[in-house]
């Protein structure tokens, strides 16, 4: 993390302002260990990663607890937090598992999770009231209801879809009073976050160790029960332009967002480093434009 980017978080919480505007984060993905130190190296306040088995992505995507565990220290010594994206939904007979793995993570040092599934959320809420959730963008929140719906579950955040308008924003907190995360920088996306309806899902074969009992849960109907996406979408014809508003970060930072995330825990360090810096560098100079 540069000095420089540290100076500015330092400086600003105590810079007086006619706003009550806070100094919003940049969350950065990564796929891999060495992503985590990539990620940290650039500038982010927070680094998310899946939880090996309960993220989406596939049976080898991810982190496996140790990795964790040493990300979350890292993490710490760099005065930035580990998230950990448990967001497939796990079947009756895993529950146990699901909330075991929770469990290590929270040992571990994760002080944030991100769930996609109401009543993981809920469950989560009432067996570890210590353990911030924020409610992905599976969740697909549009309005200030959704939102709201989503606190009273127990979430602190929520990640909005890029189909929300900047305008829509400030309407949202209000309601709801969670932090309110953004894309500043996405795949392109012609349908909304969360609401895929394609069927290019399927299961892996063979087992995944942290996840033994799969397979008595029933055929996936989406990514979020334990398959991965396939992407087909891929082959119509729409625009594939990356969704970006770091052009617009001081409007975004005015209409009250908390934090900015990246997409792309499939990138490897070699290139999420200069994304992250450049966002990071932007970021910075729009919290600095700030009156």
């Amino acid at each position: 993390m540069n000095r420089e980017s540290i100076a500015f978080r330092d400086i600003i919480p105590r810079m007086e302002s006619r706003l009550p505007i806070l100094v919003p984060e940049l969350l950065a993905p990564a796929g891999s260990r060495a992503a985590v130190t990539a990620a940290l190296s650039s500038g982010a306040d927070a680094v998310y990663v899946g939880a090996r088995g309960f993220c989406r992505g596939g049976p080898l995507v991810g982190l496996v607890p140790e990795e964790i565990d040493d990300a979350a220290r890292e993490a710490r010594r760099a005065g930035a937090k580990l998230q950990a994206a448990f967001n497939t939904v796990p079947g009756a007979s895993e529950v146990p598992a699901f909330l075991s793995a929770l469990r290590r993570c929270r040992e571990g040092g994760v002080e944030t999770v991100i769930l996609s599934d109401p009543g993981v959320i809920a469950l989560v809420a009432r067996e570890f009231p210590d353990l911030a959730i924020c409610a992905s963008v599976g969740v697909s929140a549009l309005n200030p209801a959704e939102a709201l719906f989503y606190r009273d579950l127990g979430a602190s955040a929520v990640v909005l879809p890029t189909a929300v308008s900047r305008e829509e924003v400030p309407a949202i907190k209000a309601a709801c009073g969670l932090r309110i995360e953004v894309f500043v920088r996405c795949r392109a996306e012609f349908i909304v976050q969360g609401k895929c309806g394609l069927s290019g899902y399927a299961r892996e074969a063979g087992d995944i160790p942290e996840r033994p009992h799969l397979g008595e849960a029933g055929a996936p109907s989406s990514a979020k029960r334990g398959g991965r996406c396939f992407l087909t979408c891929a082959a119509l014809p729409v625009d594939r332009t990356p969704y970006s508003i770091e052009e617009e970060l001081p409007l975004w930072i005015r209409a009250g967002v908390d934090t900015f995330k990246v997409e792309g825990r499939d990138l490897p360090p070699d290139k999420l480093f200069p994304l992250v810096s450049r966002l990071r560098r932007k970021l910075d100079a729009a919290i600095i434009g700030q009156p």
